[in-house]
């Protein structure tokens, strides 16, 4: 059987640098979630920051050439490509974690009086009781919510303003809501009663629109990342300010810098590192892009293993090649049985429903 990540690889329309970035960032997640990479939590920042630039990108073009975003349409085909394997988690994830956990770590498992905040995506507002083979559900709680706020942006600078000005003032908002989540940080710490500043959407916005002000940029002012020269060097210099903040991090112990300052400046070096690697071409980096592509339901099933590995097999190097290698074969496993399933019909369905051409799939 040929696998269809071949063919989707090979897509001249895909973009190698945000495939190696998107791989990075699943193994920095999964890793820390082993207790292997310190600070590897932080690829759910550059997550967010790629996910803003792909659906940036999608919206911005219907945004530019047509009168009203479809935003019915958009919001079914992003359901079509996330709804069924997060669902397929939620429901078939619970049944696992009950034939593993039920008696050594109840726990982790997620009751049915519990199972609505995960089902209509408001976890990450409600706190505890915590399931932690569940922990990745708040940050798809954060896209799910964009999905539906950035679309309703667009709109309100399509009804309200002019063609002559809707870009400046398109622009406008997307800055605002950087500066906004930026605020919104201190403000959830000073006056939260859980000084909760890392799982709200409020709190996490910005870096899902700094990834949208990069497709703005690509799309009205793309010379300015086509002609920048050594973009290598604005890439190594966002890395290495990342390790900087984490450094400050572990020597300041400061907690107003943890939860405020910390998650706003990091996805801005994501910023520079996406903006300094998007031109190069990484097709040979074949393993990574591979890695990429399974990155979606990887993020969904690895925390579900966990404990189990940590049990049989203990947090030990061995337990770790066994953690890596059973959930990459789970996650790809479903994404060959539920995700690429569904997208086989998507265009199909999204044409009987709406009379306009569909959404390419990303």
């Amino acid at each position: 059987m040929k696998l269809r990540v071949f063919d989707a690889l090979q897509d001249p329309k895909r973009i190698s640098s945000i495939d190696v970035l998107r791989g990075i960032a699943i193994i920095s997640v999964v890793l820390f979630h082993f207790g292997y990479l310190p600070y590897g939590s932080l690829g759910v920042d550059l997550f967010f920051v790629i996910s803003g630039v792909l659906i940036g990108g999608i919206l911005l073009k219907e945004f530019e050439t047509s009168d009203r975003i479809n935003f019915f349409k958009f919001f079914f085909s992003r359901g079509l490509k996330i709804w069924p394997s997060y669902y397929t988690l939620i429901i078939l994830g619970d049944v696992i974690a009950w034939l593993l956990y039920r008696n050594s770590h109840p726990d982790q498992i997620i009751p049915l009086w519990d199972m609505k905040r995960y089902l209509l995506f408001y976890q990450n507002y409600t706190g505890v009781p915590f399931h932690y083979s569940f922990d990745v559900i708040w940050s798809l709680c954060v896209e799910e919510h964009f999905y539906i706020l950035f679309p309703l942006m667009l709109l309100f600078v399509q009804f309200f303003f002019k063609d002559a000005n809707k870009r400046k003032w398109l622009l406008i908002f997307i800055l605002a809501v950087i500066v906004m989540g930026w605020i919104f940080k201190p403000l959830s710490f000073h006056f939260m009663h859980g000084q909760d500043t890392y799982s709200g959407t409020h709190n996490r916005i910005d870096a899902l629109a700094l990834g949208v002000l990069f497709s703005f940029v690509l799309r009205y002012r793309s010379g300015m990342i086509t002609k920048l020269k050594r973009g290598y060097f604005y890439a190594i210099a966002g890395a290495i300010l990342v390790i900087i903040l984490a450094a400050l991090d572990i020597i300041l112990k400061n907690v107003i810098y943890t939860k405020i300052l910390f998650h706003s400046l990091v996805p801005l070096c994501f910023f520079m590192i996406i903006a300094g690697m998007y031109n190069y071409d990484f097709s040979r980096f074949k393993i990574m892009r591979f890695i990429a592509y399974y990155s979606y339901n990887w993020y969904l099933w690895h925390i579900l293993f966990r404990s189990f590995i940590y049990d049989a097999i203990g947090k030990n190097v061995a337990g770790l090649i066994i953690y890596l290698i059973l959930t990459f074969s789970v996650a790809m496993f479903f994404t060959i049985i539920v995700e690429e399933q569904v997208l086989k019909y998507r265009s199909a369905l999204l044409t009987k429903m709406f009379s306009r051409h569909t959404i390419k799939n990303v």
